[in-house]
């Protein structure tokens, strides 16, 4: 099972965006249930943010745009849903003691937490560079190709 991250809900949604059709696709085989992949409060949170903001998403979807579209996805039968456990706290603070991380980086491996709580260790993300020091799980770039071979 895999972890959607928010950048690819949002990339979904911006039809300008080179990366548009490739998020749509992937998004739909979730939805579909043909892709084993979950999502989380904690994603769909950081969805509304940004596709409300106008400095980050333009037009900005409204209040209840945004709001139908999470709603959307926490209903869809084949997105699974992830949520915090009763040890996600103290696992929290376990990834940050001991990769050493301070600021807003804590957003990052809430989200980790949740995911190994939940026995996930797969994650799609386009940032894959904020991951990295998470060696208990697999980053992936699904939007990118890997180069073909000769």
């Amino acid at each position: 099972m895999v972890l959607f991250d928010t950048n690819l809900l949002v990339y979904a949604h911006v039809t300008s965006s080179p990366f548009h059709e490739a998020a749509r696709r992937l998004r739909d085989e979730a939805v579909e249930g043909a892709l084993d992949a979950c999502i989380s409060p904690q994603v769909l949170c950081e969805f509304f943010a940004v596709c409300t903001n106008p400095r980050l998403f333009r037009p900005p979807l409204t209040v209840q745009q945004a709001g139908r579209e999470v709603v959307a996805y926490w209903t869809a039968s084949g997105f699974r849903k992830i949520l915090p456990q009763e040890s996600t706290v103290r696992r929290l603070v376990g990834l940050v003691e001991q990769h050493r991380l301070q600021g807003q980086r804590i957003f990052d491996a809430f989200l980790v937490a949740t995911m190994l709580d939940n026995n996930v260790t797969t994650l799609y993300t386009l940032n894959t560079k904020d991951f990295e020091v998470y060696t208990e799980l697999r980053v992936v770039n699904p939007l990118v190709r890997a180069p073909s071979r000769p």
